[in-house]
C-alpha cells in the first residue's frame, strides 16, 4: 500500500560524514535516497546528530555542509522552503543534541549566535533535542535522572516564539517534566514533540514515553514519531510496531502520531552494539526506509484510510506548516 510519508528522523547526515566519499545512494545507511523513494517518503527530517564530545561543534558543521551538498542535487533533495522537483525528497534539518551548536565551556551567547547562524544558513529547523542520552550543559539525557540546568532554561527562553520545536526523545523524565513546567510558568510559545519515541507501556525501556508525557504531547498538539529501532519496539516481534500504534490510538493520539523511524548504519554505532548486546538494531522487514508500504498494508487491515493518511503524512505536515513554517490553513 503506497501513501506519501513524512518521516521525522533519520541519520543520513551522520552517515555521510562518518567516512569520506560516502554516497546518499548507499543502502548501508538504511535511509538512502532510493530506499526513501521506494518507501514513499516525500518529506524527511534530517537529524544533525551530536553527543557531548570535544569535537561536537565540528561534527555538526560537517553535517550541515552535507545537507547543503544534498541540495546541490535538486533532482534528489530539495529544501522544504523550495518547490521540489517531482523526483526530489523535501528535507528540513533538526538538531539531535544541542552539543552540535554549544561547546560545554563557551559563553552561552556564542552558542545561541551559532544556532541563529544555522537557521540563516540551512533554513528553518524543525526541532532541537536538548541532549542525546548523556548529560550536557543544558540538562540530562535519557540515561540519567538529571533535569533542566540553568543554561537549559536560557535555551528555552531563547526558543520562545522562534518556531522551533523542542524534542523530548532523548530527555530524561526529569528533564522532560522540567521543560513542561518552565514552558507553562513562563507562557512560552514553544512547540513540543517526541520525534522518535515509542510507548513505555507497550515495551518498557527508558527511551520510550510514559503515558503522562504522551498525554502532555497530545494536549499541546505536538507529534510522536514512531521509532523502528528494535530495542525500543519489541525484543522479538517485528509487529510490535503495530502494537505501539494501536496503544497510541487508545490514548487518543490520532492527531499526534506519525513516523520517526530513526534509520542509521549499524557499523557506525559500536556504542549501541555494546549497549544492546546480541540484539538486532531493526526487525526484518521494517529495517530500511523501503518498509513503509508493507507496514501500511498491515495497518490497513485494522485502520481506516483517513487515519492511515494522517499517521503517514498529514499530522506531521500540518504541524510543520502551522507550528514551524507559520503557514495558516483555512477551514470550512
Amino acid at each position: 500500500m503506497h501513501l506519501p510519508i513524512f518521516d521525522l528522523h533519520n541519520d543520513l547526515l551522520p552517515f555521510l560524514i562518518e567516512q569520506e566519499n560516502r554516497s546518499f545512494l548507499d543502502p548501508l545507511s538504511r535511509c538512502s535516497y532510493l530506499q526513501m523513494k521506494q518507501g514513499g517518503i516525500e518529506t524527511q527530517v534530517l537529524a544533525i546528530f551530536t553527543k557531548r564530545s570535544p569535537n561536537s561543534i565540528d561534527l555538526a558543521q560537517k553535517q550541515s555542509e552535507k545537507l547543503q551538498w544534498l541540495h546541490e542535487h535538486p533532482s534528489y533533495f530539495s529544501p522544504i522552503s523550495q518547490q521540489a522537483q517531482p523526483t526530489a525528497i523535501s528535507t528540513i534539518a533538526a538538531f539531535e543534541g544541542a552539543s552540535g551548536f554549544a561547546d560545554e565551556d563557551e559563553p552561552l551567547a556564542m552558542s545561541l549566535q551559532r544556532l541563529a547562524n544555522y537557521q540563516r544558513k540551512i533554513g528553518p529547523l524543525f526541532y532541537i533535542g536538548i541532549t542525546w542520552n548523556e548529560e550536557n550543559r543544558f540538562g540530562g539525557g535519557s540515561d540519567t535522572s538529571i533535569g533542566l540546568k540553568p543554561d537549559g532554561f536560557h535555551l528555552l527562553e531563547w526558543l520562545d516564539n522562534r518556531k522551533i520545536a523542542v524534542d523530548l526523545s532523548h530527555a530524561s523524565d526529569a528533564l522532560a517534566y522540567d521543560i513542561l513546567t518552565k514552558i507553562d510558568q513562563n507562557n512560552w510559545r514553544i512547540p513540543l514533540i517526541a520525534s522518535h519515541c515509542n510507548f513505555r507501556k507497550v515495551h518498557f525501556v527508558i527511551r520510550n514515553l510514559p503515558d503522562e508525557l504522551v498525554h502532555e504531547v497530545i494536549h499541546r498538539k505536538g507529534l510522536i514519531g514512531l521509532n523502528f529501532f528494535a530495542p525500543f519496539v519489541h525484543k522479538e516481534d517485528p509487529n510490535g510496531l503495530i502494537q505501539h500504534i494501536e496503544y497510541a490510538l487508545t490514548l487518543n493520539a490520532k492527531e499526534a502520531l506519525c513516523f520517526g523511524a530513526d534509520f542509521f548504519c549499524d557499523r557506525d554505532a559500536s556504542n549501541l552494539q555494546a549497549k544492546y548486546p546480541g540484539q538486532s538494531f531493526y526487525h526484518v522487514p521494517y529495517d530500511t526506509a523501503e518498509c513503509y508500504p508493507l507496514l501500511l498494508e498491515k495497518l490497513a487491515v485494522k485502520l481506516e484510510l483517513p487515519l492511515l493518511q494522517s499517521i503517514a503524512y498529514e499530522n506531521a505536515r500540518t504541524f510543520l506548516d502551522t507550528q514551524i513554517l507559520g503557514i495558516t490553513t483555512s477551514g470550512t
